[in-house]
């Protein structure tokens, strides 16, 4: 009785014990909202799909793919991205990784207001640095900062975390703040 319950002790103090490292071989697809700087009722809205696959035990490839819209007052405003590269991660523990990225950004934006339209694409690149770490084996809290040059520069923080219900199946959210939009994204993954 009395092991009984010193291993139960130790096992809630030791949540972390038997997690694994974050993993760098999945795909996650999710909705994801805009909240622009100075476009009042302007809140553009979509879909995020984004993927890893591992390389070896440190290096791995990552991509995403975006689109947001929204329709105000006869105005349609289409925003499409593209982001592609390559990363690597040192573990810094059995269940925390540090991780970088060096990444391809595309972004193309349509307006159409019945009357008259416009169109703009630009590309660039991504420096991305963050923290991944499985608090337990159910769960995955990330920190990042992502800097990308697209004709101007921009500076982005994220956090987010997802929730395994199986070790194949989890659900997330993401919040990011840049220097003139807010994203917040709800996400379903498949790790494999």
């Amino acid at each position: 009785m009395k092991r009984t319950i010193l291993a139960s002790i130790f096992g809630a103090l030791s949540l972390n014990a038997f997690a694994a490292s974050p993993s760098y071989d999945f795909i996650k697809a999710g909705y994801v909202q805009a909240d622009i700087e100075d476009a009042g009722d302007f809140e553009p809205t979509g879909f995020q799909i984004q993927g890893f696959k591992s390389l070896n035990e440190n290096v791995y490839l990552t991509g995403r793919y975006g689109q947001l819209s929204e329709d105000e007052y006869g105005v349609d405003g289409e925003l499409d991205y593209i982001s592609a590269g390559v990363g690597y991660r040192y573990g810094l523990t059995a269940t925390t990784d540090f991780f970088s990225e060096l990444t391809y950004e595309y972004v193309d934006i349509d307006v159409d207001a019945g009357f008259a339209s416009a169109e703009a694409d630009d590309n660039g690149y991504g420096i991305t640095a963050g923290i991944r770490s499985m608090l337990s084996e159910q769960f995955e809290l990330r920190g990042v900062i992502r800097y990308i040059d697209i004709e101007e520069d921009d500076t982005a923080f994220e956090i987010g975390a997802d929730y395994f219900f199986t070790p194949q199946f989890s659900f997330g959210a993401t919040y990011v703040i840049a220097d003139d939009v807010d994203l917040l994204g709800i996400s379903a993954r498949y790790t494999f």
